[in-house]
């Protein structure tokens, strides 16, 4: 079960929403506009980032309000976390992104695939190391990734800086890196190899640090994680713990409904 977080955003009585792209999954359906929780973030963090990379804004005040799973005739199965938006800077626009997210009208710089190493826990892991440099008139965003193709979590190391055009004030810092492999991981009653993460994001407003329990074996990966929030000062303004209790990879069969008659089969995720 995937993982995603959608934004109702309100503004003068009005509720946005966007229409999906021609000629893509689930094409031209109607939706709030959120995405897909990355290994390690809350809610909250992806859905932030998720409007700043889709509607060009930044959010002001969310509130949760509830949670549930959503079942598609082509197999898709979402558990979405439904989030009321009532303040946010800028106004919303359409954005288009490429391959590794940057936007579409930024200049793009994509060195070729090096051939590098991480070290995690004194091993020595063989990796490709991937750097692209993005810009546009806000600033330059450099990112490195290193990407292995025979470890899980796979991207075992990724740094990404953005800075003014000049190069001299770094705006933001994202850091997410691999501390521990193959750490003990027991979900109903199974022991489990997970991936232990740090993903550490810096602003001019403050510091959010996150770790996580990551697992190829679970829908989403995500096992668990505690994240907290300081702003500029130091001063803790949140603090958030997600934990996966128990999830189920087979669909039920032949579930009753409520007047006897047989309901399609559906996946569960707790």
């Amino acid at each position: 079960m995937t993982e995603v977080a959608v934004g109702v955003l309100k503004k003068d009585n009005r509720i946005l929403i966007c229409q999906r792209k021609e000629g893509g999954r689930y094409a031209l359906k109607w939706e709030f506009s959120g995405g897909k929780l990355e290994p390690g973030e809350s809610v909250e963090q992806c859905l932030r980032r998720e409007l700043r990379e889709e509607l060009s804004i930044e959010i002001q005040s969310i509130e949760h309000i509830e949670t549930r799973a959503a079942y598609y005739k082509d197999g898709g199965v979402f558990n979405v976390s439904y989030c009321f938006v009532s303040g946010f800077d800028g106004e919303p626009q359409t954005i288009k992104q490429n391959y590794y997210g940057e936007l579409q009208s930024t200049a793009l710089k994509i060195k070729e695939p090096a051939a590098g190493q991480v070290t995690i826990e004194d091993r020595k892991i063989p990796c490709q190391i991937r750097e692209i440099e993005s810009s546009n008139t806000n600033g330059k965003t450099v990112t490195t990734i290193y990407y292995s193709t025979a470890v899980p979590p796979y991207v075992l190391k990724r740094e990404s800086v953005t800075t003014d055009l000049e190069g001299k004030n770094i705006l933001s810092e994202t850091n997410v890196s691999v501390q521990a492999l193959e750490m003990p991981c027991k979900i109903s009653g199974v022991m489990r190899s997970a991936a232990y993460v740090k993903i550490v994001q810096k602003t001019t407003k403050g510091t959010i640090c996150t770790l996580a329990f990551i697992s190829p074996d679970i829908p989403g990966g995500v096992v668990s994680h505690s994240s907290k929030e300081l702003d500029s000062t130091g001063r803790l303004v949140r603090r958030s713990t997600l934990e996966l209790v128990d999830f189920n990879a087979n669909p039920e069969k032949d579930r009753p409904g409520t007047s006897g008659r047989k309901r399609p089969a559906r996946y569960r995720g707790k």
